[in-house]
């Protein structure tokens, strides 16, 4: 009776934490790299994505809980892009995902786990608003002191548009780009901002690794 009485216990107490709610990692838990599932990949699900080192400042970094079959639940953004749509691309692109699942140690057995992955923009993205006939980008950049307001956006003319980026002292986005002279077309000005949100780990002054502030970049389409 007594041993009967015990896996009956012992089952209820699997059963409990199995069905328990994990909003967010325990502060002493431990984080796995995640790694997707062969036919899963992401190029095929999330196509304007690909996956990035975690230590990466631009990239978006959501944690996720990955069960015992592999199937992810309970994301969040552990690390912010810069970006909204990025975060907001990468939340998304997990769910569509299988992961391998953490191992137990000394039984094989699968198990639910904490693991992270990080996430930036793809060829595929870039592709959706490049300019007819293809298009060769020139960017240049000028440092400015501050993150003040940006401008009203003016009109650049044809093929080119300016765009104010801002960064810390690490190079992640402190804003979301910002159009402040328009090209007069949507779609190039969308291209620029996302050419400019790619880049944000390298708007910074030459030598000047501890200042942070914004740049202006002026960003120009050569069509044939």
């Amino acid at each position: 009776m007594a041993t009967r009485r015990t896996a009956f216990l012992t089952a209820a107490l699997f059963a409990a934490l199995a069905g328990q709610s994990w909003s967010a990692p325990p502060p002493a838990a431990e984080l796995r790299d995640a790694t997707i599932a062969v036919g899963y990949e992401s190029k095929n699900r999330c196509p304007d994505l690909i996956q990035a080192d975690v230590q990466e400042p631009s990239a978006a970094l959501i944690v996720l809980v990955v069960g015992p079959s592999g199937v992810p639940s309970q994301p969040s953004l552990k690390s912010p892009s810069g970006s909204e749509t990025l975060d907001a691309a990468a939340l998304s692109c997990v769910m569509k995902l299988r992961f391998l699942p953490a191992v137990r140690a000394g039984e094989g057995s699968a198990m639910a786990s904490w693991q992270e992955i990080a996430w930036k923009w793809g060829r595929g993205h870039f592709a959706q608003t490049a300019p007819p006939g293809g298009a060769a980008v020139a960017a240049a950049t000028v440092p400015v002191a501050g993150a003040a307001a940006a401008p009203a956006a003016v009109h650049s003319g044809p093929g080119g548009a300016e765009v104010r980026v801002c960064a810390d002292d690490s190079g992640k986005l402190t804003q979301d780009p910002a159009i402040t002279r328009s090209s007069g077309d949507v779609a190039l000005d969308e291209a620029a901002l996302r050419i400019a949100r790619a880049g944000a780990p390298y708007y910074r002054p030459a030598g000047a690794a501890a200042v942070s502030g914004c740049a202006q970049l002026a960003i120009r389409f050569e069509t044939k």
